[in-house]
Formats: structure tokens, C-alpha cells, sequence
């Protein structure tokens, strides 16, 4: 694809099919994102539609076939530049003002000329004419064929008079414009190179993710006989071993071993993360310290760095909404300006200037390059690609580019509090039972909870076997998300749970009354305990705030975003975190329902709502909202239903999110204003005749590379809003 045209006639075409529910094209990606029927066929029919209309349809451009896009189109202009160089040389003669300068004689011969510009024209612009063929064939018109028209016309007449003054014995270097013709051509391969040039260095951070899974891995057979295989050689089961310094090749678990892991790059967390037996580890990241033995649980696509480069490519070739305004708008340009072209072509052949065919051809041809919609179609996904991949460097992943504009337009965010706010790594601080039944209520209550992900059940496991108690049988457990766990332990009924849960299952708390306002005043969490249906004690819980919660917030309230916090806790434990926090706007005792409620709530009142989360319990909220961002210590189900992630557990990502986001936009919005005035004010000189056809293509091309060139300026943006 050359231009924004290319891309909408694709769109356009492929998206009437039968069996094509939509179709996303990205112009600088040069991808295209199709939603199909499950048609063995299908796929097929879409590859060879895209082929007639005059495009190819392969596998998506590797590093490596960038890399030789930028070299063979460096080449080509380098070639190009030194043929084109005399002609520019000798155009100085045609201005009053240079036309002293000293020009070598033979720069001057028309016929030196023509040889100089021919190869220019048909052998370096040969593809700009394969294109614009194929283009004209499917009936379509593009930036191709308004090169091929523009070119050839001044190619074309230049070799006319040639001839003629060949013919009489002439050689008047005035009435040729061969360096118009190769100027153009020039010019715009400048331009695609720079454009090629500055995709490959915004694609950067995707390259560098493939490149993290090693090329080699060694399998551990029977009787542990170490073996060197390729990765593709791997299968989920495999038992690897993993060397101090070497990358974890997949997604697995530690089966032995004990080391630190740097997963920097994946979570951008800075300090190595401790692995022991059963523990996580992510394909990508780096065992620093010991050996390890790991068994393999996804490959490939499946593994966390095969979604996350799956998610970034899809994010850079979605389209944020106005995108697809300035789509619909290229669409129409092309054939508008082989009509202004035309119309120029005619006033200024039969009215205002007669007989000047000459003259007219030429400022017809200045229209033609002038008004192409180049730097329209790039300025909005070039944007897009740069700040998307900006901020996963960051460790934040937009999953869509279209979030990319929503999220600057948020007015709310409402923050879960565990393992969002706080580390959400919980710990036993209170146990307040029937005297000298303080163990006995532990043990129970860790068997309950035994199992179970949540952290406050963890926690509770964690203080029991601290305490050195000895859990007892548990014959069946259930969680009841937001509300608390039962279960049936030696024969014993167990129900451990918020205040909620209790009032549900008719059982009275209220001898634990005064000390639990006490517990609550101080900041604890407290959950309360049955056991057979009578009351028999609570534990108070105790969460840290992260480090990085208050100045995160702060950061947030001055960008002129309200912050709340919701919650399922008590309102006192939520207004004790919430103080340390500096939010005022607390829902506490929030169950997932009446989170989603809120946000319904506010979203009906003209708001629109950012939901923060990281538990299972927030996913219904996340998904609700209009922009859900999930914290990545969370749950997948949090992470597979927000729009973004985060890839760290610092909220700071998600003040840097927004930034990014507005930084984006305003980015989009000084490339669509640059691009629209250029042709605004450059069309109308043009046609007045103010502009030759040479410096119109350099304009042209110009203006797109001013399009790149100011985009890639997010590559070094900074966080500061």
C-alpha cells in the first residue's frame, strides 16, 4: 500500500464480502485485522480479492524483511539522487535569479537530459507504474497513479521537444522539464524511506519482545540426561533445565530449585523476583542466580509474552475513531483530484490562458502531486503506532488503539483497594475468639480457607503454619465472590466472611461489636467467623499501602481527574486506607454487582468512567467501564477483561497511561491540522500557476516525512503531563 486510498479501497472491497464481518486496515503496519466465518475456504477468497485489487497478501513483514524494505529503498534513492543531481544543476538556469550560477555544458544538452532521467523513470519508478496499473485495473485510484500521471506528463512532453530539437539542430534546456519528472520521483522515495525508516524504529519494542524466547532449550529426559533441543522441539509437560543467566524459554513452574528471576522486561518491575518449587515463571524473563528445573504449561502464542506481542500488534493496527473519519475522507481524495487536475488542466488551456498548452500541463501536474493525501493517511496510525509502543516500554499495554483516544477523555477512576492501592499481601495482625480457643478457631479456619486464591485467605494459611498448627480435613470448600468462603471441616460448618456474609446466613455479630470498631478504626480488615452456625470470633487483617499509591493519586487529582476508591471492606478499614491514600470519594462494603451499578451509575450522568482492578471479583467492573485497566500482580480474568494492562503493580501506570493517551491525541491533532492547511493553502497556489510540479513533489513528500518526523517525537516523550 502507497496511501490512504490504498487502504480504504481495501477496506471498502474486502469488508462487502460474504462472510467478512469487519476489516481493520493499518497503512504504516501494511497489516490488515479481519473478523471471518469459521469458512475453510474464506481466507482464501479474501487473499486472492486483496491480490486483484492489486496488492499481495502475505505473512506479516519480520525485523529482518524491514530491514531489507530500508536498505533496498536507500539504495534505490541513493541511485536515483545521483541521476537526478545534474538535471536540478541545470534547472537553475531556468530562474532569474540563479542564472549565473556555472553549469557545466553537457548538463545543458536536452539529450543528456533524457538519458539522465529515463532510467529515473522507468527502471527506479517502475513500481509506482505496476501499482498504478493494478490499481486502475481493479478501478481504484491511488498516490501511485497520481505519480504515474504527474511524471509521465512532464516526462512525456520533455522527450517531445527533445525529439524536435534533435530533429531542427536546436537545444534549448528551457523547454524541457526532465528534472521535474526524476525531482518527483526522488522525492518520494525520500519520503517512503524515511517513513520505512521511522517504522522500523517504532517496531523496536515488538522485535525486541520475539527476540526474548531462546533459539535452543535443554530437556531433561529420563534418569534427568540433560539434551540440547529447538524450542519448536518443546511440548507442554517437558521438564527444562535453566541455568543462572539463561532466559526462561516459556511459560512454566519451578519443579526444583531456588534462584532469583529478573523479569524486568515483561513486568518492568527493577528488582529480581524470589522463585521456589511450584512458583510461576514467565518465558522471557532471566534466571540470575541458581539452577532450576521447570516443567513447561504454554507455548508459543499462549505463553504471557506470546499475548502480550499478539495484543501490542493488534493495538498498533486497530483504529481509534478518528482514524476512520480521515479514512472516509482519503477515500474520496484521489478521484477529487484527478477532477480538480482535469478542471485545472481545461481553464487554464481554454479560458485564461489560450493556447498555452504547455504552461497549463504543468500546473495541472503541480495539482496532481500537490494534492495527494499522503501525510492525511499516516497522521493518525502513525501517531497511534509510536505512543502505543512508547508505552509498553513502559509496561503498559493498550489492547486496542482506539483506547488510546478514550482514555484521555476519562472524567472518573474508580480504584479497587486490594492489590491495587495496597500490596494485597495481607497479613494476621488480630484473633479474637472464646479464651483459650484462639488455635483451635486458626486451625479451622485455615483448613476453610485452604486452596482458595484470594490473599486474605492466604494469609490465614500463612499465619497458621507460622503458628506451627496443623490443619485439619477438609471434606468441601466454596468461595463466594465478595462475600466469604464455607466450608465443612471435621464435621464442622464453617463460615468465614464480611459482615454481609454473616447478615445473609441470619448470624448476629454483635458481641464482637466494640472491638471491632476498634480493629476498624485502626485500618484492619475484619473477617468474622461461624462455625455450626453460631458465632465464634473474627481475624483482623491488615493490608500496606503501596509506596507508590499516594504520589500516584496526587499525580492523578492534578490532571483534573476525580479518583474514588471502592471496595468491599468496611467503611471504617476503607476510610482508614483511604486517608493514607489522600482519596476522599470511598464506596466501601461494595459486593461486584453494585461496582458495576456504580459505574452504570455515573456513566448514566453524562460521566465516563475508568475502572482500576486486579481480582476476580473487579472483572464484571472492569469490563463495564468505558476504559477498564487491569494491575499486573491481578488475576487473568481481571486481565483478560480490561482494555489495558498493566504489566507492573506501580498504579503510577496508570497517571503515565493517561499521559501517554493525551500525549497521543495531541499528537494526532497536529498532523491531521498540518496535513489538511498544507493542502488548504498549497492547492490553490498550484492551480494559480505559484507552484512548479518539482517543487509541489518535494512539498508533498515533505509534508509526510513532517508527519513521521513529528510523531516519532512521542518515541522520546516524557511522563510529565
Amino acid at each position: 500500500m502507497t496511501c490512504a486510498a490504498c487502504s480504504a479501497r481495501i477496506e471498502k472491497v474486502v469488508g462487502k464480502m460474504a462472510g467478512v464481518h469487519e476489516i481493520v486496515v493499518n497503512l504504516p503496519l501494511g497489516r490488515a485485522a479481519l473478523v471471518l466465518d469459521s469458512d475453510s475456504e474464506l481466507r482464501g477468497r479474501v487473499v486472492e480479492r486483496i491480490e486483484k485489487l492489486g496488492y499481495s497478501a502475505g505473512k506479516f513483514e519480520e525485523a529482518s524483511e524491514s530491514q531489507k524494505t530500508v536498505l533496498g529503498l536507500g539504495a534505490k534513492l541513493l541511485i536515483s539522487a545521483l541521476l537526478t543531481l545534474p538535471l536540478l544543476w541545470a534547472m537553475v538556469r531556468h530562474y532569474t535569479l540563479t542564472s549565473g550560477i556555472w553549469i557545466p555544458e553537457l548538463f545543458l544538452q536536452p539529450w543528456f537530459q533524457w538519458i539522465l532521467a529515463t532510467p529515473v523513470q522507468f527502471v527506479i519508478g517502475a513500481p509506482f507504474y505496476f501499482n498504478a496499473w493494478k490499481a486502475v485495473k481493479s478501478k481504484s485510484a491511488n498516490m501511485d497513479v497520481l505519480i504515474v500521471l504527474s511524471t509521465t506528463s512532464a516526462y512525456l512532453y520533455s522527450h517531445y521537444m527533445t525529439m524536435h530539437m534533435l530533429h531542427s539542430g536546436g537545444a534549448d534546456p528551457h523547454s524541457v522539464y526532465f528534472e521535474t519528472s526524476a525531482m518527483i520521483i526522488t522525492v518520494v522515495l525520500l519520503g517512503k524511506w524515511l517513513e520505512s525508516s521511522a517504522k522500523k524504529r517504532s517496531m523496536k519494542t515488538i522485535h525486541q519482545l520475539r527476540r526474548l524466547s531462546p533459539q535452543t532449550v535443554t530437556i531433561l529426559r529420563s534418569e534427568n540426561h540433560p539434551e540440547t533441543i529447538g524450542l519448536n522441539s518443546v511440548k507442554i509437560g517437558d521438564t527444562l533445565l535453566i541455568l543462572p543467566g539463561e532466559i526462561v524459554p516459556a511459560d512454566g513452574r519451578v519443579m526444583s530449585g531456588r534462584s532469583a528471576v529478573d523479569e524486568s522486561f515483561i513486568t518492568g518491575e527493577s528488582v529480581p523476583v524470589e522463585k521456589r518449587q511450584y512458583d510461576r515463571l514467565i518465558g522471557g524473563s532471566v534466571n540470575r542466580d541458581e539452577v532450576m528445573t521447570m516443567q513447561v504449561t504454554a507455548l508459543g502464542p499462549q505463553t504471557a509474552l506470546g499475548k502480550m506481542i499478539h495484543l501490542m500488534e493488534e493495538a498498533q493496527a486497530s483504529k481509534a475513531e478518528i482514524g476512520r473519519y480521515v479514512d472516509r475522507i482519503a477515500a474520496v481524495f484521489v478521484p477529487a483530484v484527478l477532477v480538480l487536475a482535469l478542471l485545472t488542466l481545461c481553464m487554464w488551456s481554454l479560458w485564461l490562458t489560450p493556447g498555452d498548452f504547455k504552461g497549463a500541463l504543468f500546473k495541472a501536474i503541480a495539482v496532481l502531486v500537490i494534492a495527494c493525501p499522503c501525510a492525511l493517511g499516516l497522521a493518525t496510525p502513525t501517531s497511534i503506532l509510536v505512543g502505543t509502543s512508547r508505552a509498553l516500554e513502559s509496561g503498559i499495554l493498550f489492547k486496542e488503539g482506539k483506547y488510546v483516544e478514550q482514555l484521555q477523555q476519562i472524567d472518573i477512576i474508580l480504584l479497587d483497594k486490594t492489590g491495587t492501592l495496597t500490596y494485597g499481601t495481607p497479613r494476621v495482625t488480630d484473633i479474637v475468639t472464646d479464651s483459650g480457643q484462639e488455635h483451635r478457631l486458626l486451625r479451622l479456619l485455615a483448613a476453610a480457607e485452604n486452596g482458595i486464591e484470594h490473599p486474605y485467605a492466604k494469609a490465614i494459611v500463612k499465619e497458621a503454619a507460622r503458628r506451627g498448627l496443623q490443619m485439619k480435613e477438609t471434606s468441601s470448600s466454596q468461595a463466594l465472590t465478595g462475600l466469604g468462603v464455607t466450608a465443612r471441616v471435621d464435621k464442622h460448618e464453617i463460615l468465614i466472611g464480611s459482615r454481609a456474609f454473616m447478615s445473609q446466613a441470619e448470624i448476629s455479630m454483635q458481641k464482637f461489636a466494640p472491638i471491632t470498631e476498634q480493629l476498624e478504626r485502626e485500618g484492619k480488615t475484619i473477617l468474622f467467623a461461624a462455625v455450626n452456625g453460631v458465632p465464634a470470633g473474627l481475624i483482623a487483617l491488615m493490608d500496606t499501602l503501596k509506596s507508590s499509591t499516594p504520589q500516584a493519586i496526587r499525580r492523578l487529582k492534578k490532571m483534573g481527574i476525580v479518583v474514588a476508591m471502592v471496595t468491599g471492606d468496611h467503611r471504617k478499614t476503607a476510610n482508614a486506607i483511604g486517608d493514607r491514600a489522600g482519596i476522599t470519594a470511598i464506596y466501601a462494603e461494595m459486593l461486584p454487582q453494585d461496582k458495576v451499578h456504580l459505574v452504570r451509575t455515573l456513566q448514566s450522568k453524562g460521566k465516563r468512567v475508568a475502572m482500576v482492578g486486579d481480582g476476580v471479583n473487579d472483572a464484571p467492573a472492569l469490563a463495564a467501564a468505558d476504559i477498564g485497566i487491569a494491575v499486573g500482580t491481578g488475576s487473568e480474568i481481571a486481565k483478560d477483561a480490561a482494555d489495558i494492562n498493566l504489566l507492573h503493580s506501580d498504579l503510577g501506570g496508570v497517571a503515565d497511561a493517561i499521559v501517554m493517551s493525551r500525549k497521543t491525541m495531541r499528537n494526532i491533532r497536529q498532523n491531521l491540522i498540518f496535513a489538511l492547511m498544507y493542502n488548504v493553502l498549497a492547492i490553490p497556489l498550484a492551480f494559480m500557476g505559484l507552484m512548479t510540479p518539482w517543487i509541489a513533489g518535494t512539498a508533498m513528500a515533505l509534508s509526510s516525512v513532517s508527519v513521521v518526523a513529528n510523531a516519532s517525537r512521542l518515541q522520546r516523550a516524557s511522563w510529565r503531563n
